[in-house]
């Protein structure tokens, strides 16, 4: 794609670009290493990867009737940083997850390599807007493939972005019958529900691990039930906010990949392919887990049982397509809740996908965006076994000490049900 050509914004990159007004719109992979990585290799595998996903060496126009992507002249150097990491080791990764990106400026992919002194770290941070947790996954599965075989003949993934392909296998009737069905995610309060304080030049990264044997018990525990294991973080996270709020009533989104939708013989680029399911439930104060889990559980069955989650892609995509940009920016925010409080499960990484030749991963993790007060989600990822729950938000030394807490608190209402007598 020649320099300044462009390509057009789809639905899902204008909203997630809106939704800037709450969180810098990035999402993040960390990857610690037993090993040393080979510096040409992964700046050759990212150059490659743009034949996949050309939005990388792109910057965002904004203006206009509808925004677009306008092809830049960005090196590999532009994306790639190698860093000195063999001192203040903690520090320079907490840098790295804390760098932003200007999508308008800049690249819309950063990746820093973190040079300690007996192994790497790698932090890739991408913007939102090209995809969601499943198409970053998509994305980093292809540089893998592209860091080890070093290859431009690989055959590039690609298909469509936009969001319509969700319901196009849908007749006119019964998009109708999806437009008009019931679903509704209310406006939760604005409020500092952790008593957060917030500090706009303070980024917080708080994580907290679940081992393997911890979350095989998790599993177990899920099973003997008839749930999910996404049911049951759900479950956890509820209760712990309900303790925090110190409100019966929890209300929170939570993403359903909506890829399930697409028939098997259709291609699709890596993208934002997102709509979310409504956790919506009822604790009260002396409530046993598993009085909860049976609640989350059958409320995502039935959700998943209809297809009222593609009702707020359909409407975005009629809001997109017929309303100008410069009034979409007044309006977006009475049409479209943007959420509180969050919740997004990043799914698990295939240890068979996921893997840099010649160099062993010790442990890997995704997260979401960094949230400003009083914004709050918490992210879920695993690998190998192993669960990571994190949230980000810019705080205070005490917000993260808060973080920190609630983090542990939502582990130890998982394991501790799943470790409770059958």
């Amino acid at each position: 794609m020649a320099k300044n050509q462009t390509i057009k914004a789809e639905a899902f990159d204008i909203m997630q670009y809106l939704y800037g007004a709450v969180h810098n719109p990035l999402i993040h992979c960390l990857v610690h290493f037993d090993g040393f990585l080979d510096e040409a290799a992964l700046k050759n595998a990212v150059m490659l990867s743009q034949g996949a996903l050309p939005l990388i060496g792109c910057c965002f126009k904004p203006s206009g009737y509808h925004p677009c992507w306008v092809k830049q002249s960005f090196t590999a150097d532009d994306i790639v940083t190698v860093v000195d990491a063999k001192t203040d080791t903690e520090k320079r990764q907490r840098d790295a997850l804390a760098t932003v990106i200007d999508v308008t400026k800049e690249p819309q992919l950063k990746i820093l390599l973190l040079r300690g002194t007996a192994a790497d770290t790698l932090c890739v941070v991408i913007n939102h807007m090209l995809c969601d947790g499943a198409g970053f996954k998509e994305y980093l599965y292809l540089l893998c493939q592209l860091y080890t075989n070093g290859s431009s003949t690989q055959k590039m993934p690609g298909g469509s972005r936009n969001a319509a392909q969700a319901y196009s296998k849908f007749s006119v009737p019964e998009r109708l019958q999806i437009f008009f069905s019931n679903y509704s995610l209310s406006k939760q309060k604005e409020q500092a529900i952790f008593r957060l304080q917030g500090d706009k030049d303070n980024p917080i990264f708080s994580v907290q691990s679940i081992d393997q044997n911890e979350f095989s018990a998790v599993r177990r525990f899920a099973k003997q039930r008839g749930a999910s294991v996404n049911d049951m973080v759900l479950t956890a996270y509820a209760r712990v906010l309900r303790a925090e709020l110190k409100s019966d009533r929890i209300l929170f989104p939570c993403p359903v990949d909506l890829r399930k939708y697409l028939s098997e013989d259709r291609t699709h680029g890596i993208c934002n392919l997102t709509s979310n399911y409504l956790c919506d439930v009822t604790i009260h104060k002396n409530d046993p887990y598993e009085t909860t889990l049976a609640q989350v559980s059958n409320q995502m069955k039935q959700q998943k049982s209809n297809d009222s989650c593609l009702k707020p892609v359909m409407m975005l995509e009629l809001a997109m397509r017929f309303l100008p940009f410069r009034l979409m920016q007044k309006v977006f925010y009475q049409i479209f809740t943007i959420p509180v409080l969050s919740y997004t499960n990043l799914g698990i990484m295939d240890e068979n996908r996921f893997r840099f030749k010649g160099t062993a991963i010790k442990d890997v993790y995704l997260t979401g965006a960094v949230k400003y007060v009083p914004y709050f989600q918490i992210a879920v990822s695993t690998y190998e076994n192993v669960c990571t729950l994190s949230s980000n938000l810019y705080g205070t030394p005490e917000d993260e000490i808060h973080m920190n807490q609630f983090l542990v608190a939502v582990k130890n209402e998982l394991i501790s049900a799943s470790y409770s007598v059958s």
